[in-house]
């Protein structure tokens, strides 16, 4: 299907055309554009052939964000109103999880794509949902829970409260990644966009900690290594030491072999260890190859994935494990057991996050 270009608000309400269907089997019988001190449009809406009619006010939005939404749903109602019309909102797209929102809202709203819902409280329920998004464009460009945007997102995991954007990024660095003010910027744009993060006077605070986390897991890539091989090394040697020795290197045990830091966890075959240079960590592991998994006692996976290596705990010995975060997203990916063990650090998670301060 040929995806469609960004649409303006105005292009938008041209869509609004007598006999159009506004959501089946409701067409559109009559419109009027309102003036800019009101509602964007105002339109009356029934079935075919039947008489009775439904007046809404509607509220036009060329994005689809969580704020966006928000943002029309608050304008939609104050319009309804004046106006002792229903509220009824529109922009380009709808996810499913956007129509159940506004079901709880009691507000009807319709996209470009074919989805939406239409409440007339006690009167009617239509619900369409399923069509795909064919206005990417009016997402955000930066998606703030991959790549090297996510350690944004990760890092007010840590902290959710910041003074500015330059202690953010400071914050950033201190934990191994140097990402610009800029970067940090836009990623900080799309989740305050997501209704995630507020800004107040300059401060940075984290308002949905747990949508963040969950968000976080569903843009999750699982794991991309480009090269593997497992060594057999003894438990007990410094090898850790060896791999912490060169600074360009970067490592870490995985989540999946970090469980054992945060729950009780019985785990057998060798370390998994994540790399972001296999040739190197090879010549300092010194290590020869096992082919046989049961006997081997380390797996170097290469990976430029950053997750890996972001704000790591190290313990004594030069060991690197996987942060909290990451090592519950990763089991919440595995098989039974291991997501048995991620729900017992969720609830930890959880239980960390309702101590916080709210504002």
């Amino acid at each position: 299907m040929e995806r469609k270009k960004k649409i303006n608000e105005r292009q938008m309400l041209s869509r609004f055309q007598v006999g159009q269907e506004l959501l089946p089997p409701l067409i559109v019988k009559k419109v009027a554009l309102q003036p800019k001190n009101d509602a964007d449009a105002r339109i009356d809406s029934g079935i075919k052939d039947q008489p009775e009619q439904f007046r809404f006010v509607v509220e036009s939005k060329s994005v689809s964000t969580p704020r966006a939404i928000r943002a029309a749903v608050e304008q939609a109602r104050r319009h309804a109103r004046n106006n002792e019309a229903y509220p009824l909102i529109q922009v380009p797209f709808l996810s499913p999880q956007m129509i159940r929102e506004l079901e709880n809202e009691r507000v009807s709203g319709v996209d470009l794509c074919g989805n939406g819902v239409v409440i007339i409280p006690e009167r009617l329920y239509i619900v369409r949902t399923g069509r795909p998004n064919q206005y990417p464009d009016s997402r955000p460009l930066n998606n703030p829970y991959r790549g090297r945007s996510a350690l944004v997102a990760r890092t007010l995991l840590i902290q959710p409260r910041w003074e500015s954007l330059t202690a953010l990024v400071g914050g950033i660095r201190k934990h191994g990644v140097d990402l610009s003010i800029s970067q940090v910027s836009k990623a900080i744009a799309a989740l305050v966009d997501e209704l995630i993060v507020v800004k107040k006077q300059g401060m940075i605070l984290l308002s949905d900690p747990l949508r963040l986390l969950d968000k976080l897991s569903q843009a999750w890539s699982g794991k991309d290594f480009t090269q593997r091989q497992t060594f057999r090394v003894h438990r007990s040697s410094d090898w850790p030491e060896r791999l912490s020795a060169n600074k360009a290197l970067k490592w870490s045990a995985t989540g999946e072999s970090s469980v054992g830091q945060y729950t009780t966890f019985s785990q057998s075959g060798p370390i998994q260890v994540a790399v972001s240079d296999f040739s190197l960590a090879q010549s300092l592991l010194q290590a020869e190859p096992e082919s046989v998994t049961s006997f081997a006692d380390i797996e170097l996976c290469e990976t430029s994935e950053e997750s890996y290596y972001f704000a790591n705990s190290v313990v004594d010995n030069n060991m690197r494990y996987a942060n909290r975060v990451q090592t519950w997203i990763e089991l919440s990916r595995g098989d039974a057991r291991q997501q048995v063990a991620a729900q017992d650090i969720h609830e930890q998670l959880f239980k960390e996050i309702s101590k916080w301060p709210t504002t």
